[in-house]
């Protein structure tokens, strides 16, 4: 640009624009900013003057909203602490309230006197005892045949005829024909012996004992069988009958008991006894097995199966006549069937009468029955139907019709004496008319003494009496109108005539010991006078015994006292009984409902308290719960105000809870309004001191804020633009610059009139 050359004119002209549009361009910075000063370039001195008063007021502006916090925490605080006072107050009212109601009632409890340790027995019902100890025993019944000719049982016996017999018989093959090893068993129902025929000489097998041998007789094999039968204790023998003739041969049981039973074996068993002719005595199935039974000819006379019945109260003895099986014909079968029957009784033979005794008197009468037939009574000497009783000497002395009655509170108890129907001639027959009476006494022999014993001691006094005659008293030792009544050994022992006295409030009742009439000598007795005494203290008063004896005593009201004394020990009725007087006491508390109520609303609003407490933060910082807030009011943190937080839950305040039952009391009450009236002053008092921090805090806040305000204003004033000077200057810039413009084309004009030349 430098080779192109300007006239003066147009240089001044565009030198002049030049400027007019620097100008005019600050001009326009200056409106659109606002600021006259926009850099350091425009005025370095109010530039930073004023960026230093901005900086300031902004470090103001950034402190004054942690101001504005410290001013809502305050006044949080303040609104808790208002609430709380409301709600103290509430719990004034209630305690108030609760003083308006009467409090809990203590009533005194009448005077008590309870024995414990007593041991006084039990009174011991009526026994009434007759003084004869001579009443027989009651005899067993006995029933006896008539006939004494039962004949005696005979031994079982068998006799038979020997084949081929004869003098000297020897026993070998070919005179008896009995095989070698062929056996003779011979039992008595016990015991048993084996014997062997050992014809071939060639010995008997183990046990047995060998007859039989080579040259020996029929007479000498006896006297060995015998001999060996005595040895094994078989109650049987072997004789020969004719005396050595050897032609007959008998088998017979030694006693009259047992039956003799002769069995073989071995190869000659079917013959043996055919040939020493036995083989058809007694009774058998065939030739090898044989059994001979003793006999009684009384017996063999009744019809056989005929039976005999003896009956008592425990059942039936039975035995039937006969051979056959379950039949008797023996004395020893007819008393094993007898004796093995239900009745009890005992059967024996006393030479040759039967004898049939009771088990017990208790076993009652004896009575004999028959099947169809005489034989079987007239054999043994009975009667059909006899009926046989038990017997007592003593009761059989008593005039038949005479009574004996027993009487006692629950009704009574008669015997009859005699022999007839519902009558009593035997101690089981007495025993179970007096005990099956009404008088529920209980009755028996202790020994030979009828001892009368009342059921209980409910049914009071046992009364003897007997109709016209004495026999029936003297033969048990009673005497007509005597009484037995009850007894206690404890009372019984009491000192007759001496005394227990009650008193209550001044009025005196007395019980008197002793067996007199109106006088205590039971238990029973006891508890009447004492009912009657209690009557005599009026509805509400208590005076009673328990089963042990000891005493009970209650006054009916809660004023009187009670006293006990008399002669008689107080020890029996108690063993802690003594005659110090016995004061009301103090009875159970009665809390009032309408204090209650009260208490439970005050412990509720006293939560409440802790509650809204806990709530009255702001920001997180609670001033009500310790914490404390401080307030900076400079950049530099040289100005500041802390605020101190206090502890106003009810235990900071001092509150305390309301124990159950406190509000019953006065005193309790009093109290805690005593600590509600501290509470309300503490909180008036730290909303005082709140209200002042707050004042503080308000005015540093404005302060702040008019001095951000000066500040701002400042640096204003030293960058602010006046927009009416500016606008001013921006049209005389525009004026200039247009009239520059024409100025600048009026010097170009006057350039080109050089080329007008051309």
């Amino acid at each position: 640009m430098g080779d192109i050359t300007l006239s003066s004119a147009v240089r001044n002209n565009l030198l002049s624009l030049q400027d007019t549009a620097v100008l005019l361009g600050k001009t326009q910075e200056r409106l659109s900013t606002g600021l006259k000063v926009n850099s350091a370039l425009d005025d370095p001195a109010s530039f930073f003057t004023a960026a230093a008063l901005n900086n300031r007021a902004s470090d103001l502006n950034r402190l004054l909203d942690s101001v504005g916090l410290a001013v809502q925490t305050i006044e949080a605080a303040d609104e808790g602490i208002t609430a709380i006072t409301d709600l103290v107050e509430a719990a004034q009212a209630s305690a108030r309230q609760a003083l308006q109601s009467p409090g809990a009632v203590t009533p005194n409890v009448a005077a008590t006197v309870v024995g414990t340790g007593a041991s006084v027995a039990a009174d011991a019902a009526a026994v009434s005892t007759g003084t004869v100890t001579n009443v027989a025993a009651d005899a067993a019944a006995v029933a006896t045949g008539t006939v004494t000719n039962i004949a005696a049982d005979t031994a079982a016996v068998g006799t038979g005829t020997v084949i081929n017999g004869g003098d000297a018989l020897e026993l070998d093959v070919t005179n008896l024909n009995i095989a070698d090893g062929t056996t003779i068993t011979i039992s008595d129902g016990t015991t048993s012996r084996t014997f062997e025929f050992d014809t071939g000489g060639d010995g008997v097998g183990a046990g047995n004992f060998g007859i039989g041998a080579t040259n020996q007789t029929l007479s000498q094999a006896i006297t060995a069988i015998n001999g060996e039968l005595s040895n094994a204790g078989v109650n049987a023998t072997f004789t020969d009958v004719d005396g050595g003739a050897d032609t007959q041969i008998r088998v017979q049981a030694t006693n009259a008991t047992d039956s003799i039973q002769v069995t073989t074996g071995g190869g000659g068993a079917a013959t043996v006894l055919a040939a020493i002719g036995i083989d058809g005595i007694g009774a058998g199935a065939d030739a090898t097995d044989r059994t001979i039974s003793p006999t009684n000819t009384t017996l063999d006379a009744i019809t056989a199966g005929q039976t005999l019945t003896f009956t008592t109260a425990a059942g039936d003895s039975t035995v039937t006549f006969g051979t056959g099986a379950g039949q008797s014909n023996t004395r020893v079968e007819l008393l094993a069937a007898l004796n093995g029957g239900a009745s009890g009784a005992t059967f024996a033979l006393n030479s040759n009468t039967l004898e049939v005794t009771g088990a017990s008197a208790a076993a009652g009468d004896i009575t004999v029955n028959a099947s169809s037939g005489a034989s079987a009574l007239t054999g043994l000497g009975f009667t059909s139907g006899a009926v046989s009783s038990a017997t007592n000497t003593t009761l059989d002395a008593i005039t038949a019709g005479q009574t004996l009655t027993f009487t006692t509170a629950a009704g009574s108890s008669t015997v009859t004496f005699g022999t007839g129907s519902g009558q009593s001639n035997t101690r089981t027959e007495l025993l179970a008319a007096l005990n099956g009476g009404a008088s529920g006494a209980s009755f028996a022999f202790t020994g030979n003494t009828l001892v009368a014993t009342g059921a209980n001691v409910a049914a009071g006094n046992i009364t003897v009496d007997a109709s016209s005659g004495a026999s029936a008293l003297s033969g048990l030792g009673f005497t007509s109108g005597a009484v037995a009544e009850t007894t206690n050994a404890t009372l019984g022992a009491i000192t007759q005539g001496q005394t227990l006295t009650i008193d209550i409030g001044g009025t005196t009742e007395t019980v008197t010991f002793g067996s007199g009439t109106g006088e205590v000598n039971t238990a029973a007795e006891l508890n009447t006078r004492l009912a009657e005494i209690q009557t005599a203290f009026g509805t509400g008063t208590t005076v009673s015994a328990d089963s042990s004896g000891n005493l009970t005593v209650t006054s009916s009201d809660t004023t009187s006292s009670i006293t006990l004394g008399g002669t008689a020990s107080l020890t029996t009725f108690g063993t802690n009984l003594t005659t110090t007087a016995v004061a009301p006491t103090a009875g159970t508390t009665v809390n009032n409902s309408a204090r209650a109520a009260a208490e439970a609303q005050f412990n509720t609003l006293r939560t409440q308290i802790d509650q809204l407490s806990a709530d009255a933060s702001f920001n997180g910082n609670n001033l009500l719960q310790g914490d404390d807030l401080s307030a900076i009011f400079n950049s530099a943190g040289t100005s500041s105000l802390t605020i101190t937080g206090v502890t106003y839950d009810s235990a900071g305040l001092g509150i305390s809870e309301a124990t159950a039952g406190s509000f019953q009391s006065n005193t309790s009450i009093q109290s805690t309004l005593t600590e509600l009236d501290t509470a309300i002053s503490t909180l008036r008092t730290q909303a005082s001191t709140f209200g002042s921090n707050l004042s503080v805090v308000e005015t540093r806040q404005q302060f702040t804020n008019n001095l951000i305000n000066v500040l701002e204003t400042g640096a204003g004033n030293l960058t602010l633009a006046d927009t009416n000077q500016e606008g001013a200057n921006l049209l005389a810039l525009q004026t200039r610059q247009q009239l520059s413009s024409v100025s600048l084309s009026l010097a170009s004009q006057a350039d080109q009139a050089v080329l007008r030349l051309f």
